[in-house]
């Protein structure tokens, strides 16, 4: 069975169970909006106060990869083996996230609610690739307006509508790492300075155009941008509900860079029937969704006398559906790149003692990439212990014989919690990469390994 055909099979697999009665849960609502009930002990009663809700989580892991290292003229070839955030070590435990936030409502009629969030922790938002000079603390910072009926109003830098495993909430999936494709693909490094093209020796013998960064000086987007977005949840019959979202963005990311320079439109549609259970990630529910992302990026060549401005686009979409139902909850989504596609990170220090991690893209239109995932979870103790398999895959630079790398990941866990999302999680990632048509390239694969990680989130 082919990658496309498992996912083609893990969308078509709820509709097998609709008889049942198949809602996850709304991020877009969760996360950009405050309710008008609080619900003590299951129990909705009316309750509603302007004092802002304090709470924050803390995710501590231990990581080990097995995979080879590969130097060569003092340059690191292998940066797959290496952990995140910094790629210096194959081993060691990390203060991964460490984040504050305050939300609310600003109005005893619920009309304006707000939230804000920080981050402590070392990840990519505050020391990508080991460079520590990216450093940034706040991620969200957002207003949203409630005046207007079906038609919610959210301003300020927050998370952007899109593919479900960036848009949920980090601290409640077991997974530790995201999958090949989001990773990639979704999560996306913003860079403006490169070096001149290189065509042929970039990516194993690559015909298409690649740029590699000649300084990471701007945090990892971490699926956020700044901008202004129209959406709500409308109940179209019974248990059934439509969502929507329209963002207009900056398309910088976490950078709080205020020009439109590389303005980027999201959208996003998704419809949902409720078995009437649970809340947040435990609502019992089915979706289905669609969402799509069309940007420029604007970078700037330099070869060492002269600059040159090279606008590429960038373009993400997706489908997929969700379903959590007595303890077992099954998820699929496909994604496809376009433009500006990331390559990897690169060592560019030739001293063998050293890494400099800078990243490589290529740019052009023809690019294309392919990617997704299914995943099972089940709750041998109903939220309190379960195990899960996922399988997620990439197919990069689909349009070059030469430069297309194949990805494949299998990460099996289980997951304890002692109290909500405050829980232990383990996880075991079988990792393969293939370059099909690249011998050369393929024994640098090669060094690809197998991956283990514990992870601890405390929630508050």
């Amino acid at each position: 069975m082919t990658k496309t055909s498992i996912l083609k099979l893990g969308l078509i697999v709820p509709f097998l169970l609709m008889g049942e009665q198949a809602q996850a849960a709304n991020w877009l609502m969760l996360q950009g909006t405050q309710p008008d009930t609080v619900a003590p002990k299951g129990v909705k009663v009316p309750y509603r106060s302007k004092k802002p809700k304090i709470w924050g989580f803390i995710q501590t892991n231990y990581k080990s990869d097995n995979g080879g290292t590969l130097i060569k003229g003092g340059k690191n070839k292998t940066p797959f083996s290496y952990l995140g955030p910094d790629l210096s070590d194959q081993q060691g435990f990390n203060v991964f996230r460490a984040r504050l936030a305050a939300r609310g409502m600003a109005d005893s009629e619920n009309l304006v609610n707000y939230f804000f969030m920080t981050e402590f922790g070392n990840g990519g938002v505050n020391n990508l690739g080991g460079h520590s000079e990216v450093a940034t603390y706040l991620t969200d910072a957002s207003v949203t307006l409630k005046h207007i009926p079906y038609a919610k109003i959210r301003f300020g830098q927050f998370k952007t509508p899109g593919s479900e495993e960036g848009l949920q909430a980090v601290f409640v999936s077991p997974y530790i790492e995201f999958t090949t494709m989001t990773n990639q693909q979704q999560l996306e490094r913003h860079v403006s300075d490169v070096g001149i093209a290189q065509k042929g020796k970039a990516a194993g013998g690559a015909k298409t155009i690649h740029y590699t960064s000649t300084k990471v000086d701007q945090p990892i987007g971490a699926f956020r941008d700044l901008g202004i977005q129209i959406f709500d949840t409308v109940k179209i019959q019974d248990d059934w509900s439509v969502s929507y979202a329209y963002m207009y963005g900056n398309g910088t990311g976490l950078s709080h860079v205020s020009s439109t320079e590389q303005a980027t439109n999201y959208g996003y549609l998704a419809v949902e029937k409720s078995f009437g259970k649970g809340r947040g990630y435990y609502t019992e529910s089915m979706k289905f969704y669609a969402w799509g992302q069309d940007g420029k990026r604007v970078l700037h060549s330099h070869d060492g006398t002269n600059i040159s401005q090279i606008d590429a686009n960038r373009k993400r979409y997706g489908l997929g559906m969700t379903y959590y139902h007595n303890g077992i909850r099954f998820e699929a989504e496909y994604m496809k790149a376009k433009g500006m596609i990331f390559t990897g990170a690169k060592d560019v220090d030739a001293n063998p003692s050293a890494e400099d991690w800078q990243f490589q893209f290529a740019v052009g239109d023809e690019n294309e990439a392919d990617g997704g995932y299914v995943n099972l979870q089940y709750e041998i103790i109903p939220k309190k212990w379960e195990v899960f398999a996922k399988y997620d895959y990439e197919n990069r630079l689909t349009n070059d014989k030469k430069g297309e790398r194949d990805f494949t990941t299998l990460t099996l866990g289980t997951s304890y919690h002692f109290r909500g999302p405050t829980r232990i999680d383990l996880n075991y990632l079988i990792r393969n990469a293939d370059a099909p048509n690249n011998a050369k390239a393929q024994k640098v694969l090669d060094n690809f390994g197998n991956r283990i990680a514990v992870q601890i989130t405390a929630a508050f």
